[in-house]
C-alpha cells in the first residue's frame, strides 16, 4: 500500500461509520434515524457548527496558500528582472507583497466575520426554537389545565344535579349554564344532561285540601277562602281574631313532623320545589334556543347553535314555552304536557319533530310555526289545539290523533296531509287553509261539522285521485292563470232537496 492510499484510507475511516454486530446504535438517536443504509453514512458526526469551523479552517488555508504562491511568484519575477530600467523594481516588489498580505488578512477577517455571523444566526435560531418549544409546552399545559378544570366543574355540577335538595339542584343548573357559556364544545353535552333530567319521573303537586273532622280518614274538603272582616252590632269595625297584623302571637297550627299530615305537607313542598327546578330547566333550554338577532342580524351570545338534538322522550313538561325558538331535531314521543298551556308560537323546527303519543293536558299553541322537516302527531291527544298560520313544509302525520276540544288549522299550509283515523270531538277549523298536495282524511270522525271555507288545493295536472276531504266538503276546480298548475277550492256539498 502506497502513502497516498494509506492517507485516503485514514480519511475514509474518519469520515465514515461502519456498523458492527458488537456495537449497535441507539435507535432513538437523531443521526441514526436519518440513515438509510446499513453500512456507511457520509454525515460528519457531531454538531453542525463543526462543519462551519472546518470550512473556516479550509478558508484560512486556502487564503494562506494563495498568498504564499503569490509572494513566491513575485520573488521569482523580481529575480528574473535584471534590467534596471524594468518597470518592476525592488521597491515595487515589496509594495506588492504588502498589498498581498493586506488582501490575505482582509480575506481572513472576512471569513472570521462570516463565521461570527453564522454563530449569531445559529444562536438566534436556537433561541427562537427554544421559545417556540416553551410556548408550545405552555399552551399544552394551559389546555390540559382547562380541560381538567372543565371536567371537574362538569362532574361536580352533575353530582349536585342529583341532590335531594332543590336549591342545590338549581345551583347546579346555573353552574352548567355558565360552563356552557364559556365552553361552546360542552353545550351539546349540557343540553343532553338537561333533557335527561326532564325525562326523569315526576308527579305534579296535588291540590291543597283540609280534612273534615269526624268525616273519616277519606273525608277531604277544599281549602276555604280567607275569611272577611266582620262588624260589631254597633257598626264598629272589628278585625278577625287571627289577623296577623293585630295578633302576631296567634299562628295557624302546623302539622307535627312524623304524622301523616306532616308527611303530606313535606311531599307537597318537595313537589312544588321540583316543579320550580323543572321550570328552570325549561327556561334555560328556551333561552339558549332563541336567536334574538340584533340590528345587524347577528345572534346574541345566549344562543347555542351547538345544540343539534333534543331528546325529551316520555318527559313530563310543565307549561312548556318554546315560542320563537330555533329548534333542532326534537323527540317528544310519549311526552306529557301538564299545566294550562304549551307554547310553540312562531317557532322554527329545523329538523324533524316527533310528537307521537304525546298528551297535551292544556292548550297547545302552534300558531305561525314552521315545520321544515316532517312532523308526526300520531296517537297524540289534544285538549285544545291551535295551528293558525302554521306551515308544514313536509309531511304532517296526524294518524290516530284525538282532539278533545277545538282544533284550529285556519290559514295553515300543508304539503302532505294525513288525517287518518283522527277523531275531532270539537270544532275543526280549516278555513283558508292551503293543501299543496293530496289531502287524506280517511276514516276521520267529526263530532261537529268541519269548517273549510276558502280552503284551497293545489292540483298537479288536475290529478286528485287519492284525496279525501272532510264530510260535507268536495274540491271544485277553479280557473287559474298558471298553465302548469290548477287550483281547487273546497266547497260544501250541495243539499239535494227531495
Amino acid at each position: 500500500m502506497t502513502a497516498s492510499e494509506a492517507a485516503r484510507s485514514r480519511w475514509h475511516r474518519m469520515l465514515t461509520w461502519h456498523r458492527s454486530d458488537q456495537q449497535r446504535p441507539n435507535p432513538n438517536d437523531r443521526l441514526v434515524a436519518r440513515r438509510e443504509h446499513d453500512w456507511v453514512s457520509w454525515r460528519v458526526p457531531g454538531p453542525s457548527w463543526h462543519v462551519a469551523a472546518l470550512g473556516l479552517v479550509i478558508l484560512v488555508l486556502a487564503v494562506g496558500g494563495s498568498l504564499w504562491f503569490a509572494l513566491d511568484w513575485l520573488e521569482r519575477v523580481a529575480a528574473l528582472r535584471t534590467d534596471p530600467n524594468a518597470s518592476l523594481s525592488g521597491k515595487d516588489v515589496v509594495s506588492a507583497k504588502l498589498d498581498a498580505v493586506k488582501i490575505a488578512l482582509s480575506a481572513v477577517a472576512g471569513g472570521v466575520a462570516l463565521f461570527a455571523l453564522y454563530l449569531a444566526v445559529r444562536r438566534q435560531m436556537t433561541a427562537e426554537r427554544d421559545l417556540r418549544a416553551q410556548l408550545h409546552a405552555q399552551a399544552h399545559t394551559q389546555d390540559d389545565a382547562k380541560a381538567r378544570r372543565v371536567t371537574e366543574l362538569y362532574t361536580k355540577a352533575s353530582e349536585q344535579l342529583g341532590s335531594d335538595k332543590a336549591p342545590v339542584r338549581l345551583a347546579s343548573l346555573y353552574a352548567l349554564e355558565r360552563l356552557g357559556q364559556d365552553n361552546p364544545d360542552q353545550r351539546a353535552t349540557i343540553s343532553q344532561l338537561w333533557c335527561a333530567y326532564l325525562r326523569m319521573p315526576y308527579t305534579s303537586p296535588p291540590p291543597t285540601a283540609t280534612r273534615v273532622s269526624g268525616g273519616g280518614p277519606r273525608a277531604l274538603l277544599y281549602t276555604p277562602p280567607p275569611p272577611t272582616a266582620t262588624r260589631a252590632p254597633g257598626g264598629v269595625h272589628r278585625p278577625l281574631l287571627y289577623n296577623s297584623r293585630r295578633r302576631i302571637d296567634i299562628q295557624r297550627p302546623r302539622p307535627a313532623v312524623g304524622t301523616p299530615a306532616g308527611h303530606a305537607a313535606a311531599s307537597h313542598a318537595e313537589a312544588v320545589l321540583e316543579r320550580d327546578v323543572r321550570l328552570s330547566v325549561q327556561r334555560l333550554l328556551a333561552k339558549h334556543l332563541r336567536r334574538n338577532t340584533n340590528d345587524r342580524g347577528q345572534s346574541h351570545d345566549d344562543y347555542w347553535p351547538e345544540i343539534l338534538e333534543l331528546d325529551l322522550t316520555e318527559a313530563t313538561l310543565v307549561d312548556l314555552d318554546l315560542s320563537e325558538c330555533h329548534l333542532p331535531t326534537i323527540r317528544l314521543v310519549g311526552a306529557t304536557f301538564i299545566g294550562s298551556i304549551a307554547r310553540f308560537q312562531s317557532a322554527a323546527f329545523a329538523g324533524s319533530a316527533h310528537f307521537e303519543r304525546a298528551t297535551f293536558g292544556g292548550y297547545a299553541y302552534f300558531d305561525s310555526t314552521t315545520f321544515t322537516a316532517g312532523v308526526g302527531f300520531g296517537g297524540a291527544t289534544f285538549r285544545e289545539a291551535w295551528f293558525t298560520g302554521t306551515t308544514f313544509c313536509a309531511a304532517a302525520d296526524f294518524y290516530g290523533a284525538v282532539f278533545n276540544g277545538d282544533a284550529k288549522f285556519t290559514g295553515a299550509t300543508f304539503r302532505e296531509t294525513r288525517f287518518i283515523e283522527v277523531t275531532f270531538f270539537g270544532d275543526a277549523h280549516f278555513d283558508g287553509a292551503t293543501f299543496s298536495s293530496d289531502g287524506k282524511f280517511h276514516d276521520t270522525a267529526f263530532a261537529l261539522v268541519a269548517r273549510c271555507s276558502n280552503a284551497r288545493v293545489l292540483l298537479a295536472d288536475g290529478v286528485m285521485s287519492q284525496s279525501t276531504w272532510p264530510p260535507g266538503w268536495i274540491c271544485a276546480l277553479v280557473a287559474s292563470p298558471d298553465e302548469d298548475f290548477l287550483w281547487g277550492q273546497l266547497v260544501p256539498v250541495p243539499v239535494v232537496l227531495s
